[in-house]
């Protein structure tokens, strides 16, 4: 499959080299979509993503001790 992305060079420390390789090997999600490294850090980079803009919208919805919409 082609990707349309743009490359990115990331360097992790060790122990955080070592989760990503034991959860591909061991999460079932992983396993059954044959994900490599890259396209777990991907996936997680989009659910990170995701969650910080909804704390953001949540974030400006109050202000000043008043919430909004």
């Amino acid at each position: 499959m082609r990707r349309y992305t743009e490359s990115n060079n990331i360097r992790f420390e060790i122990p955080i080299n070592e989760r990503l390789k034991e959860i591909i090997q061991t999460d079932p999600f992983c396993i059954k979509k044959n994900y490599s490294k890259s396209d777990l850090v991907r996936q997680l980079l989009r659910m990170g993503l995701k969650e910080y803009e909804k704390n953001i919208t949540h974030k400006k919805q109050i202000q000043r001790g008043e919430l909004y919409g």
